[in-house]
């Protein structure tokens, strides 16, 4: 594997037990991604105008799950000379690498994929969540790897709970009262995320 560049930032995640799923729930921050193999950890994370790709192996159940804000390096205000797991197409071959690492295979790969919504204000703004759709699913069908279900789009954040080894995920539309705070998070990280200048390339290994 060649990951120049790459470094992943500390992890912001948060661990804790949910009886509701009778399983330790793994909380994934915009800009990050989780990988588990155990079957008692959910990953979770609440999307506006972001995306998460749900990528899992179906013969091992190991899987997991990214947040990025936008679909690629130069597609918003952060400027075409910084990348990192904000952009998708980091964050998608970050994703995957971690998977391979754990022993996935290509030909098992399945995903799920969630979120695009339009939440944040003004004419550039609202393109967000649809060119986030547009480029994973692109993506995906690159690497050939197919999208088992997926529920994108819409005017409504979903909050997103990922079960790996079963493959199961459950999706809550966010109450209208709660946009404006969700909108208001997503565009004080869009302007406040710092990430690395480009070093070189991440390539896929398998």
């Amino acid at each position: 594997m060649s990951s120049k560049g790459a470094v992943r930032p500390a992890t912001t995640s948060r661990r804790y037990f949910d009886p509701r799923f009778d399983a330790t729930i793994i909380t994934v921050a915009p800009g990050d991604h989780e990988v588990t193999t155990d079957k008692g950890e959910v990953l979770a994370t609440v999307l506006g105008s972001c995306v998460s790709a749900c990528v899992r192996d179906k013969t091992t159940g190991v899987g997991g799950l990214n947040h990025f804000l936008l679909p690629q390096v130069g597609a918003g205000p952060l400027g075409p000379d910084t990348a990192g797991l904000c952009y998708g197409d980091t964050a998608m071959e970050v994703l995957l690498n971690a998977l391979f690492k754990r022993g996935a295979q290509r030909q098992n790969l399945e995903a799920k994929i969630f979120g695009g919504a339009r939440v944040l204000a003004g004419p550039t703004s609202l393109a967000i969540g649809q060119r986030n759709i547009a480029f994973v699913q692109e993506f995906l069908a690159r690497e050939r790897i197919p999208v088992a279900s997926s529920d994108v789009g819409g005017d409504s954040p979903r909050r997103i709970h990922f079960h790996p080894h079963s493959g199961r995920v459950w999706v809550q539309h966010v109450d209208r009262p709660q946009h404006a705070n969700l909108a208001g998070q997503e565009m004080a990280y869009l302007n406040r995320v710092t990430v690395r200048p480009v070093a070189g390339s991440v390539e896929i290994f398998e």
